[in-house]
This record gives C-alpha cells, structure tokens and sequence, in this order.
C-alpha cells in the first residue's frame, strides 16, 4: 500500500505545470519546421552567376569601360545581396566547401558548384567575380570615393597576410567543429538579411498573404555599428573587406596568378606615367622608378577596368594562350587590334 502511494504521488508530480525556467527554455530551443528552398532557385543562383561571371570575362578580355562592370555590380547586389540575402557568400562557401571536404553528404553539388564556377573562370580571365558577382565586393566598388587613399606599401605588404591567416583559420574550423568562421567575418550580414526580409514583406503585402505590421531589422547595434564602421573605411579606403579579410580572394588569386590570361602592361607602348597605379583599388599594379618599369600583380587585380580608362597610351594587355584563336593579344580597341602609340610631346617647341 505504501508503494502504491509513492508511485500515485510520483505520477501527480508529472503532471504539474511546469515553471516558468522550463517554459522558457522550451520557447528558447524547442525545435522549429524549416522550410527548405525550392531547388529551383539553387539552380537560377548558378545560371545568374554563369552569366554575370560570362559577362564579366568578356568584358576584362576586351577592356571595356569601368561603367560596364559598374552594372554587374549593381545587378550582383540587387541579386545576390537583397533579393537573395546574401547567397552567394564567398566567404561562406569557403567554409561550406573545407565541410564538404570531411563529410560529402553535408554539401549539396549546388555549393560545390558556387564555389568552384568563380575560380575556374579565374584562372582563364582573372579574378572577375570579385568586380561582377560577389556581393561583398560590390558594396566596397559602389560605395568608395573616386580618389581613396593609398594604403603605404610596407603596411599593405604586412596586411596582406591576414587573408591567408584568416582562410587558414577558416579551413581549420570547419575541419574540426564544423564551425563557421569566415561568416562571422562578414560584416555586410545586417545589410543582406534586412533587405531579404523587406523584400519578402513586399512580395507578402503584393500577394495579400500574412506578413509582420513592421518594418523588419536584422542583427543588434553592435553589428550595425561595425556595418557603418566598414561603410566608412571603404569609402575612404578602396575594398578593406576583400584585400584585408576574405579568405576567398586567397584562392581566387592563386587560381588568377596561374592562369590562361593573365593581365600585363606592354613596355614598348607605356611611358610610365603611373597613373594606373593611382586609380588601382586594389594597389594591384606597382611602379619601379628605378627601372622605369610598371607591372600587374594578378593575385591582387580584380578586373575592374579603372586602368583601362586611365591608361591613355592603351598599353594594358590580356594575352593569350592561344594567339591564333579568336582572341588574340589584344587592348581596348573594338577590331582587336592596337593602334600605334605616338608620345606626348612635352618639350618646348623649337623656333627658328
């Protein structure tokens, strides 16, 4: 009788109401339905990027005009940065693909194929993505001054560094735990996730459905606050974000530097005005005033065609593998072919 009674009173205790900290956590980390996303859009993110990345290569092979990329880049964050939210993440997927590497099943084809598709093009045409698709980069090209500032060479050399630092740490986080590293380096998060959101509450509001009576925010004041600290320095620095951080732009630069095309200067044409190395966002192209010599690091160039507009003597090249193909040697002349270069005269004229 007296188990009876113990088990009796065992059993009301189950049904008591639970506490107010049990009732709490439950809303904390009870298990909510995920809707996965349709495959049909994981498909129109790797057509885009084709063609965005396609668009791209044939424009740095024909050295168009800075205000054709300028249009990829707005057209990569309309995209891929609102509409989209962000996807791709270069420096996401790094960290997704270095996952993939342990446990396959973990990565679908599809990020496979977003991580692979921008360095492959970069090692045929050079590191287009980081001008024409990638998100990140297009906030730092469309927000940054005209005439930024010069980081001093010795300080860019050590700089430098910290992107290999970085992807290293990147790769060994999600070897080892699984930990996402790189997308806590992404400062342009709030910015992505808040346009996702609106533009979900637009098309909630068109359609009639159910949608939130406000205006919805992404990320608290401290993550704001460094997005408005990035804004601020890519604008007086070109790019911060891609040549101090990303460990994406390590791989795209190494595919780039052994690469089919790579970008160079002809010595015959160029009389070392060093303008181009002015108007580099990435202080890519370097100067010897010893030598008299100007040169094209394509580890750091990504393609964005401000040399090209600044260059009047049409001395930069992208050459070929392949000479007698369909695209030769050529500069940024529509027929393919160079136009002989005649030297400014800057001497006083003679007189008789």
């Amino acid at each position: 009788m007296a188990a009876f009674t113990v088990f009796a009173q065992d059993a009301e205790d189950c049904h008591r109401p639970p506490t107010y900290e049990l009732m709490e956590f439950k809303d904390a980390y009870a298990p909510v339905e995920f809707m996965h996303e349709s495959f049909s859009w994981e498909v129109a993110d790797v057509v885009v990027l084709a063609i965005l990345l396609a668009v791209a290569s044939f424009l740095s092979v024909r050295h168009s005009a800075k205000c054709r990329f300028t249009a990829l880049t707005v057209a990569a964050l309309a995209y891929f940065g609102i509409f989209r939210g962000g996807c791709i993440c270069p420096v996401g997927s790094t960290a997704n693909f270095c996952m993939g590497l342990a446990a396959p099943e973990m990565i679908g084809k599809v990020v496979a194929v977003l991580f692979l598709l921008p360095l492959i093009t970069a090692f045929f045409f050079g590191r287009v993505f980081c001008t024409s698709a990638c998100p990140l980069g297009a906030i730092q090209h469309l927000l940054s001054r005209k005439k930024a500032y010069q980081i001093p060479p010795r300080l860019l050399r050590f700089l430098r560094i910290l992107p290999v630092c970085f992807l290293a740490a990147t790769a060994w986080g999600a070897l080892r735990s699984g930990i996402f590293l790189a997308c806590k380096l992404d400062v342009y998060k709030p910015l992505f996730f808040a346009g996702h959101a609106w533009i979900g509450q637009l098309i909630d509001f068109v359609q009639g459905t159910g949608t939130e009576n406000r205006i919805l925010w992404a990320g608290d004041v401290a993550a704001w606050s460094l997005l408005i600290l990035a804004v601020g320095l890519g604008y007086f620095i070109h790019r911060p974000f891609c040549r101090l951080v990303c460990p994406y732009s390590v791989l795209l630069g190494i595919f780039a530097s052994i690469g089919l095309r790579r970008r160079s200067i002809d010595p015959t044409s160029c009389f070392s005005c060093v303008q181009c190395t002015k108007t580099c966002p990435t202080q890519a192209i370097s100067a010897d005033f010893k030598k008299r010599t100007v040169k094209v690091s394509n580890f750091h160039c990504v393609q964005c065609g401000r040399c090209d507009e600044t260059c009047k003597a049409d001395s930069l090249l992208s050459p070929s593998p392949y000479p007698g193909s369909h695209f030769p040697n050529i500069g940024k002349n529509k027929d393919g072919n160079r136009l002989p270069f005649k030297p400014h005269k800057t001497g006083p004229k003679e007189t008789d």
